[in-house]
């Protein structure tokens, strides 16, 4: 992990030194220039961003476009549906990712004494809220197991809520969109590949298929 992080700070280090001598309009400029109490972020703080926003921007989407293209290649109807309706992809992108999270538990820091569930939580205590067990509540969910697109519209934790929701959550939904058409479009019959094949979705913090091995048909 840290041969992996002191890497990400190489890759970044020539791209932060030249928004520093020229800015351009992307955020690691406005990084670069950004004053807090009057002093300048030190290029280590920065790095810090910059580890979290890389794979934050990349690597819950990927996870959760798999997620949902496995979805819909395990329950043939709902694709087909899509197919016909391509009207009903952001809904099934709202059901993939409550269905299978990309990431299962988040860490945060109780910041006064409260209580949940009659368990005492005091102010300081870190907590770990399981948001794929929030997303599969029987007494919210009909089935909750189950993938299903059309099941009423309800809100998913997968995003975040309140002060902590995701930031990135219009532009991931925007990928996945355009993802889904282009496979849609490109991609005629696309199938699971069965033959010796058992895809399925994994992780215990992030979660998605290893592999979704697939077919289609040739285009003219």
């Amino acid at each position: 992990g840290k041969a992996a992080s002191l890497a990400l700070e190489e890759y970044f280090a020539p791209i932060l030194a030249e928004r520093r001598k020229n800015p351009a309009d992307d955020l690691i400029s406005r990084l670069a220039v950004a004053e807090i109490d009057g002093e300048r972020l030190e290029d280590g703080e920065i790095f810090s961003f910059l580890r979290l926003l890389l794979p934050a921007g990349v690597e819950t989407t990927y996870r959760s476009l798999g997620n949902l293209i496995f979805g819909l290649l395990t329950h043939p109807e709902q694709f087909e549906a899509i197919r016909a309706d391509r009207s009903l992809i952001p809904q099934a992108i709202e059901e993939a990712v409550r269905w299978e999270a990309p990431l299962l538990t988040i860490t945060r820091v109780a910041t006064k004494d409260t209580e949940l569930g009659g368990i005492a939580i005091p102010a300081g205590s870190s907590v770990m809220p399981m948001l794929g067990a929030a997303n599969r509540q029987e007494d919210r969910y009909e089935d909750p197991d189950s993938f299903n697109i059309f099941r009423p519209a309800r809100a998913n934790i997968s995003w975040g809520y309140g002060a902590h929701v995701c930031l990135g959550m219009h532009l991931a939904r925007l990928e996945m969109r355009v993802a889904m058409n282009l496979l849609l479009d490109r991609l005629p019959n696309l199938r699971l590949d069965l033959d010796g094949n058992d895809p399925h979705i994994r992780g215990q913090v992030f979660r998605s298929p290893t592999a979704l091995p697939v077919l289609f048909d040739a285009t003219s």
